[in-house]
């Protein structure tokens, strides 16, 4: 019997070290940085047009800027009504996040997030107005080579991005860790009203990370279909989710590039 256990428990540990050990470097692939752009997308829900976003690709320095602003409208609006700023930045040579700040304006509520990153860590600030009486305090995530949101997507499209290829990083969007699971499903053309493009389609999983680096649904989250242009620009062109609510979407409307 202590045989059995002790087998068990054993597997129990592999399986725990196993999705580390299979964590993708976080080496930059060779493929150039962006273009300075503005690119506006429109999001939905279903069948419903829901919100629009604009974003802002920058580079200050030696840091990478995107700078982001939506909102919902029409009859979603009645529903849910959301509008949001976010400014992230990352480091434009390790392609890792640097920080980012986010405010959320709901109906009777204000979300505001900040990050802050350094190689081995982040440190959350999260506070909710009108809030409870504890005021919020920071709180500290240790792991190396986190990612948010916008590096994650510029390492990602930095990367060879072969049919087949399976990319596997950990990613700290706003509250919590996550295993992120790239997987490039092929290529096809698609159609938006930007235009039509050849397209690199990709296979995105999440995963959360608890406080014992076990791996646990997301709660919210189930899976996501993306799609960037296979050229020299590897813009953003669409995105399908499938999250607790049912299927929401994005699809990129306009991009303009700056004058160099």
């Amino acid at each position: 019997m202590l045989r059995v256990l002790a087998i068990f428990f054993a597997l129990i540990d592999a399986a725990f070290a196993d999705w580390q050990q299979q964590l993708t470097p976080t080496r930059p692939g060779d493929f150039p940085l962006p273009r300075p752009l503005v690119a506006t997308y429109r999001c939905g829900w279903a069948a419903f047009s829901a919100a629009d976003l604009e974003t802002n690709f920058s580079r200050k320095g030696d840091a990478l800027q995107l700078d982001a602003k939506g909102g919902t409208f029409g009859f979603v609006r009645t529903l849910w009504r959301l509008d949001m700023t976010h400014t992230a930045h990352a480091n434009a040579t390790t392609l890792l996040p640097i920080d980012l700040k986010q405010r959320e304006i709901y109906r009777g509520k204000t979300v505001r997030t900040e990050l802050e990153f350094t190689q081995g860590s982040v440190t959350k600030f999260r506070e909710s107005k009108p809030g409870d009486a504890t005021p919020p305090k920071r709180k500290r995530f240790d792991y190396p080579n986190l990612f948010d949101l916008h590096s994650a997507f510029l390492f990602t499209r930095s990367q060879r991005l072969k049919d087949g290829d399976t990319l596997n990083i950990v990613v700290y969007p706003a509250t919590a860790p996550y295993l992120a699971t790239v997987h490039v499903l092929g290529r096809e053309t698609i159609t938006t009203k930007a235009g039509h493009f050849s397209a690199i389609k990709l296979d995105l999983r999440l995963q959360r990370i608890n406080a014992n680096f076990e791996l646990e649904p997301h709660a919210k989250f189930k899976r996501a279909t993306g799609w960037i242009s296979d050229d020299s620009d590897r813009l953003l062109l669409k995105i399908e989710a499938d999250i607790f609510v049912g299927s929401v979407w994005a699809e990129l409307t306009a991009v303009k590039f700056a004058r160099r």
